[in-house]
């Protein structure tokens, strides 16, 4: 086989990032005046540049930038180290706020003074020619949370010289990796708990589920036209000091026609409403009190997890329209509610 096998692929965690430099607008700016050293010639006088860049950030930031640098971790926390103390600047503040401009005109850096070879990255050294380190300012709440911006220098053949970005690179602590698995893909807001038939996809809420059958007949994950949206919600009776350990849920279907009213109002007096993934999986956060959920029915629907009991017998289900009363409901009630599309 004449082609490299493709990597295996592997899941991966949405990054809670605070700062995000636009790497595209990282250059080089001619200081307004020429810098003369004594003894220098009028035509030979050096240039310098300013580094300029913007960025935005959802929190106080101290941004520094750092040349001929090496990068060392400790206990997770990012760090650069420059080979001689002058070759930094001074550390910058800002507030929070999107599309500002780092700007600092009395730092200024002058790439000829450094030989060929340090102008780009050898992988060898290990040495980055220009970095640039935002670090977020509030705190040991995110301690050590930062964006970095590592780039090059190249010589045009005027004499001048222009900076191009390397990579970026987030750094954040564990706890910060945000797990939005459950987020619906089109508001990233509300809990997903419509399925997409025939494809199966379960990535929508109610809310775009139902916008989404009056402006496309597209699946957002597969582009595939669909024929029926599938709501299921999950509910159970709220825990009170004389809650029994066993409960019997319910199932109950409705179109979305005939649907009038919101989710609030459609749950029964004393039921709250709990996330599906808690549903299908059990309890989130283990309970003695709280029995684990369970998913009724004689078949699980595709590409969702199997139901489960401790007896390993499942109770009958009892189907209810919107209109039915629900004041012989169990003690936890699963709701399921389906929608054809038009």
């Amino acid at each position: 086989f004449p082609y490299a096998a493709p990597p295996p692929q592997e899941p991966v965690k949405t990054l809670r990032s605070l700062i995000n430099i636009r790497k595209d607008t990282l250059r080089l700016v001619k200081c307004a005046e020429e810098v003369k050293t004594p003894g220098e010639e009028a035509g030979r006088a050096k240039v310098h540049y300013n580094v300029e860049f913007t960025f935005d950030t959802d929190a106080r930031v101290a941004i520094t930038i750092y040349y001929q640098a090496t990068e060392e971790f400790q206990n997770g926390i990012a760090s650069y180290i420059p080979k001689d103390n002058s070759l930094q600047s001074e550390t910058v503040h800002y507030k929070r706020g999107v599309c500002q401009q780092f700007c600092l005109p009395s730092h200024t850096v002058d790439p000829s003074e450094w030989a060929e070879e340090e102008l780009g990255f050898d992988l060898d050294r290990e040495v980055y020619p220009l970095v640039v380190h935002a670090v977020v300012d509030e705190g040991d709440e995110y301690f050590g949370h930062c964006h970095v911006l590592l780039g090059t220098f190249e010589k045009h053949s005027d004499g001048t010289f222009c900076v191009k970005p390397l990579k970026q690179k987030q750094v954040v602590a564990e706890d910060e990796v945000s797990d939005n698995s459950a987020e619906c893909v089109v508001c990233l807001s509300d809990v997903r708990d419509t399925l997409i038939l025939p494809c199966r996809h379960l990535c929508l809420c109610n809310s775009c589920a139902d916008t989404l059958r009056y402006q496309a007949n597209n699946c957002p994950i597969c582009r595939l036209p669909f024929r029926a949206l599938l709501q299921i919600r999950a509910m159970r009776k709220k825990l009170g000091p004389l809650s029994p350990t066993s409960f019997n849920p319910i199932l109950s279907s409705q179109t979305s026609d005939s649907e009038e009213h919101s989710s609030s109002e459609n749950i029964p007096p004393g039921y709250e409403v709990v996330s599906l993934l808690e549903a299908l999986n059990g309890p989130l956060t283990p309970s003695p009190a709280v029995p684990p959920l369970h998913v009724l029915g004689d078949r699980h629907l595709p590409g969702m997890l199997p139901s489960y009991g401790s007896d390993g017998h499942l109770p009958p289900v009892r189907t209810f329209s919107p209109l039915d009363r629900l004041s012989d409901c169990g003690s936890q009630g699963l709701k399921l509610k389906k929608s054809l599309s038009k």
